[in-house]
């Protein structure tokens, strides 16, 4: 009975232990999903498309995509050539990340200064200042999907776009 009664308690006390470092390895997951999507603002910030490819997985989706956009990282990076020549000043600040198991959501600012044209729109020479909100998908330490919506109406305003 006493031997019962020991492997119980033994049994018993290296649950919680246990219990306890799933967790923490479930938040550091957590934390570097959070770190990890961080890296897709700092590329265009940093003007680096090198960082798109340490955090796009190979599979990964643009939701919505440009029509005639290439699948996976590749089809980004005519666009990131575009958005960063048209605003050379381009910067993208995360304002708020929160996770929900592997999506990462942000909500960022986008700002520059037309320099060239821009969706056949000639530069002004304006600023723009928009919000951005992303859904981001992790899947093997990766993002596998992004759903995104920039607010273009304010920022088409902003360049001068509807001006007589």
């Amino acid at each position: 009975m006493k031997i019962y009664l020991f492997t119980l308690l033994c049994f018993v006390a290296y649950l919680p232990a246990n219990a306890e470092d799933k967790s923490t390895d479930k938040k550091q997951n957590m934390n570097n999903y959070k770190k990890d999507v961080t890296l897709w603002y700092e590329a265009f910030t940093k003007k680096d498309a090198a960082l798109l490819d340490k955090i796009l997985h190979e599979t990964w989706v643009d939701i919505p995509s440009p029509p005639g956009t290439a699948p996976g990282p590749e089809g980004v990076k005519p666009l990131f050539a575009r958005l960063t020549t048209t605003f050379p000043d381009l910067k993208l600040t995360i304002e708020d990340i929160l996770q929900d198991g592997n999506k990462v959501v942000v909500r960022a600012r986008m700002a520059g200064t037309q320099k060239e044209a821009f969706m056949d729109f000639p530069s002004k020479n304006r600023r723009i200042d928009i919000q951005v909100v992303d859904i981001h998908e992790f899947k093997d330490g990766k993002i596998v999907r992004t759903w995104h919506t920039e607010d273009w109406m304010s920022g088409l305003r902003q360049l001068g776009v509807f001006e007589k």
